[in-house]
C-alpha cells in the first residue's frame, strides 16, 4: 500500500460510526484508544444497556460497528444485540464479557453477533475483530 492509500484508508476509518457499549468507563476508554491507535476517531460511549439502543436506534448517525458488553444495566448486551438485528441489521455488533462461558459464546453468535471478545481488552483480541469487520466491509 502507497502513502496515498493509506491515507485515504484511514479518512475512511475515520468516518466509521462507532458505539462502545459498557457499564465500566475505564474498558470504554481502554477501548477507544485502542480502537484511535487503528485510525478510528468517530466513537460513542454508552454507559448502559438503554443508552445502546437508543444510539443503534436513531436515525442518524448510525453506528456502523459496535461492541457490546453482555452485562450492562438497562438491558443486556445480548437484549440490545437482538434489537439491534431489527434496527440496524448491517451494523457488525461484537458482543464482549469479562467471562468466556462457551454458552454466553454461542448464544450471541447465535444471535448475530460479528464476534466475540473476552476482557480484558488488549491489542491483538480488538485487531483480529477489527480486520475481520475491515474484510468485511471494504475498508
Amino acid at each position: 500500500m502507497n502513502a496515498a492509500e493509506g491515507t485515504a484508508m484511514n479518512a475512511k476509518k475515520a468516518k466509521v460510526e462507532i458505539l462502545i457499549a459498557d457499564d465500566e468507563a475505564e474498558m470504554r476508554n481502554l477501548l477507544a484508544a485502542i480502537l484511535r491507535s487503528r485510525g478510528y476517531s468517530n466513537i460513542e460511549h454508552a454507559a448502559d444497556g438503554v443508552q445502546a439502543s437508543m444510539a443503534l436506534e436513531r436515525a442518524a448517525p448510525a453506528p456502523r460497528l459496535a461492541f457490546l458488553d453482555i452485562n450492562m444495566p438497562g438491558r443486556s448486551g445480548i437484549e440490545v444485540l437482538v434489537r439491534a438485528q431489527t434496527s440496524r441489521p448491517a451494523c457488525f455488533c461484537v458482543m464482549v464479557s469479562g467471562k468466556s462461558a462457551m454458552e454466553s459464546v454461542l448464544s450471541a453468535l447465535g444471535k448475530g453477533a460479528r464476534g466475540f471478545v473476552v476482557k480484558p481488552y488488549n491489542i491483538k483480541k480488538i485487531t483480529d475483530v477489527l480486520d475481520k469487520f475491515e474484510r468485511e466491509v471494504g475498508l
